[in-house]
């Protein structure tokens, strides 16, 4: 959400050490974001673009997700399994809001 923001946005991460394993995927979307140690740095606004990403944890999926819905264009999102964790019912809500949003296991590709 912060690559819409004008200017700079600085997260500082003071209880887990690695609460920064979506920013490579935020990169892949276009987002001009930066780590340095606990520090995540985010320079917006940026137009985010589609992207082939992996969420490697509950919050990368998330914040994957919500760059997905913001760039224009069909994205995927590989290792969508960390949301069932706390997010069951979140393609079929974001469907109810006008996303178009689908999920495909590795035994059913095509939807």
């Amino acid at each position: 959400m912060l690559t819409r923001a004008h200017g700079t946005s600085t997260i500082t991460e003071t209880i887990y050490p690695r609460r920064d394993t979506h920013v490579a995927g935020q990169r892949a979307f276009g987002a001009d974001i930066t780590t340095d140690g606990p520090h995540i740095r985010v320079r917006g606004p940026v137009r985010l673009h589609p992207a082939d990403v992996h969420g490697d944890d509950i919050r990368a999926a998330t914040a994957h997700v919500i760059a997905a819905l913001t760039a224009h264009g069909t994205s995927t999102i590989r290792g969508m399994h960390h949301l069932r964790r706390g997010y069951q019912r979140l393609l079929p809500t974001l469907a109810a809001l006008g996303a178009h949003a689908t999920l495909t296991t590795p035994e059913n590709p095509h939807p």
